[in-house]
């Protein structure tokens, strides 16, 4: 008789599941190549309890789903019900499929399997395999088609954080400084998958000034340009076509890095865009043409201004959602608004 894990292995080599980043594929591989017994019971508070009786006497069990095995068919003696609880990463296992409403729940069957499930490193050896291996033998497919693999969040000097140590950073007080958007993407930029990440509150200060940055522009658009009619585009000029096109290889470029899990590329990337080009560099630019005298000019900068001001807030509310949906809401020149949260992606 084969173990399950042959099946995941199988999945693995036949490419079914993608690992991001790929090294782990190949501990995986290995894991699944070589074994080990498990032990699926536990003596634990929060476990769920394993639907079996045992025999006081003998220490015969069996399975008991309806609640009436009573008496020990080996010796006769009363049966009890077992007081141990499966293991955690058995009950955890099944969460892609019990919370799809696996076998015909509707969602079961428009979305599995999922496209991408997100964990920390160390469960490659844990809870990877498990919810890989219930999803062939019960669903007889992979739970998720690819695996993104984050790695520990350490302390400011890279040490494993450590309530003995002192060195434990609650994340409950950085957004209470900070924002959590300010925090959201600190966590992001710098973080490649697989790798540990060292998190600092000198960072996501960083971020929050960033944020407020974020609103000054908004103030700037929304006095300056906030009569555009995002509608009715008018002559730009060719410094404005420029902008315009420097903004769409932008988007390519996100789209293509979102799209390959480099998510710490992106979001350094908007960070960078919306700071120094849109704010320190087009803005001040903008302010002597709005004060100016040329017409022309002033409707090429407001139009290319609020749609360079809201491209942005999309590409950054993957990264930031809520200052950016705050912000959104604002917005007067965009026609038939819908929550940001569900604005398709400008490609």
């Amino acid at each position: 008789m084969k173990p399950l894990s042959d099946m995941a292995l199988q999945a693995a080599e036949d490419g079914k599941i993608s690992f991001y980043p790929d090294n782990y594929r190949k501990i995986f591989i290995h894991w699944m190549k070589n074994p080990i017994d498990w032990n699926i019971s536990r003596q634990i508070a929060w476990g769920i309890s394993i639907p079996a009786k045992v025999c006081g006497d003998c220490g015969f069990a069996l399975p008991d789903l309806e609640d009436k095995v009573s008496v020990c068919e080996k010796c006769g003696a009363e049966m009890r019900k077992d007081t141990d609880t499966f293991d955690t990463w058995f009950s955890s296992g099944q969460w892609p499929l019990l919370a799809l409403g696996f076998p015909d729940g509707k969602d079961f069957k428009g979305f599995y399997p999922t496209d991408m499930m997100e964990s920390g490193s160390d469960l490659i050896f844990k809870w990877i395999p498990r919810m890989v291996i219930f999803g062939l033998y019960l669903a007889r497919e992979v739970p998720f088609r690819n695996v993104y693999l984050h790695g520990l969040v350490n302390d400011a000097h890279g040490k494993k954080m450590s309530k003995s140590k002192g060195n434990v950073i609650n994340p409950l007080d950085l957004t209470g400084k900070f924002g959590t958007d300010a925090l959201r993407i600190g966590l992001v930029v710098g973080n490649t998958p697989g790798s540990d990440f060292s998190l600092s509150e000198t960072k996501i200060r960083g971020y929050k000034n960033f944020g407020n940055k974020i609103w000054n522009i908004a103030r700037f658009v929304l006095s300056n340009a906030g009569a555009a009619d995002a509608e009715k585009k008018p002559e730009l000029t060719e410094g404005d076509k420029l902008k315009m096109k420097e903004m769409g290889l932008l988007v390519k470029d996100m789209t293509r890095e979102m799209d390959e899990y480099k998510f710490y590329i992106a979001a350094e990337k908007i960070y960078h865009y919306v700071w120094h080009t849109l704010a320190d560099k087009y803005i001040e630019e903008y302010k002597h043409v709005l004060s100016g005298a040329d017409e022309k000019a002033k409707l090429s900068a407001q139009w290319a201004l609020a749609e360079l001001f809201a491209v942005s807030l999309k590409l950054l509310h993957p990264f930031m959602p809520f200052i950016t949906e705050e912000i959104w809401g604002l917005l007067p020149f965009i026609k038939n608004k819908k929550l940001l949260l569900v604005e398709e992606w400008p490609i």
